[in-house]
């Protein structure tokens, strides 16, 4: 696991609670397999900027909101 995709997939899923957005819409919204996003949502892959920016699109913030500054713990 890398570390950046663990805080990645920390601010996503932080982002899809709080709008109470499920796996399903994800799902749908992104065109993804759930078994891909699942394993994104757990660290053990990156998602890709094209990915992040659909799930902004959904939940309604910026693509930059789901990525870690430089040098953020």
């Amino acid at each position: 696991m890398d570390h950046l995709d663990v805080m990645v997939a920390e601010r996503v899923q932080h982002v899809l609670a709080k709008r109470g957005i499920g796996l399903n819409d994800l799902v749908k919204h992104t065109g993804m397999p759930a078994a891909a996003l699942r394993r994104r949502l757990a660290a053990r892959g990156s998602f890709t900027l094209c990915e992040l920016a659909r799930i902004a699109a959904l939940a309604g913030c910026r693509t930059a909101e789901l990525i870690p500054r430089v040098g953020e713990k």
